[in-house]
């Protein structure tokens, strides 16, 4: 009887920590599960989104090297429609860099201008972050910018692209006039590229043909 009793009260026991607690217990089992499932959709909604502007990307990419007016204008659809639809993927960066590249064709700097600001602020990979700095100031310098191209190269952090930046930094010092600064950029970079074992003939000829100046 002795043993009943306890078991009896082990049961009592339990019945009132559930009803004082029990409560408490599944809404925080049902917030962690639910937190859980809820991770597992944003993982699936994220990855399907990615693979959508993938393909949307892919068919933009088989357009670029077309002459045809109608695949131009097709090509213009696709870049709008990965930059509005899929704005947080990486593909949305590269279609920047694409509009930016044909508005520099069309003569269009000040598109160009604003599409690779919108990359520079909005690029998550800092490998594209950077080549689309070193294109932005490039487009400012054609605009007789130098000295916002100048601010904007001045704030590199990567000697990955180095040589990129120096360049673009000789560009627009040799567009104020400043040649001594601008070739002693272009030096600097070719110093640069050396490093890392690039080779730039067209940096060559600039340096080398400042030199002739001199």
């Amino acid at each position: 009887m002795a043993e009943l009793r306890t078991e009896e009260e082990q049961i009592e026991a339990i019945k009132k920590w559930w009803e004082e607690n029990g409560k408490q217990t599944l809404a925080a089992a049902v917030v962690i599960i639910g937190g859980w499932f809820g991770y597992q959709a944003y993982e699936t909604s994220v990855n399907e989104t990615k693979a959508a502007a993938s393909a949307v990307y892919e068919k933009a990419l088989a357009l670029t090297a077309s002459e045809a007016e109608e695949d131009k204008g097709q090509l213009a659809v696709y870049l709008d429609q990965l930059k509005s639809e899929y704005p947080s993927t990486v593909y949305a960066q590269f279609a920047g860099l694409l509009k930016a590249k044909d508005a520099v064709e069309a003569g269009d700097l000040s598109l160009a201008e604003q599409e690779l600001s919108d990359v520079v602020a909005n690029a998550q990979d800092a490998a594209l972050k950077h080549v689309a700095t070193v294109r932005l100031a490039r487009v400012m310098t054609a605009q007789d910018k130098a000295d916002d191209a100048l601010a904007l190269l001045a704030k590199n952090e990567s000697n990955a692209f180095d040589a990129e930046y120096l360049e673009a930094k000789g560009d627009a010092l040799l567009s104020k006039g400043d040649k001594a600064a601008a070739r002693a950029a272009y030096k600097e970079a070719m110093a640069a590229a050396d490093r890392i074992g690039a080779n730039n003939p067209v940096l060559k000829m600039k340096f080398d043909d400042l030199a002739v100046a001199e």
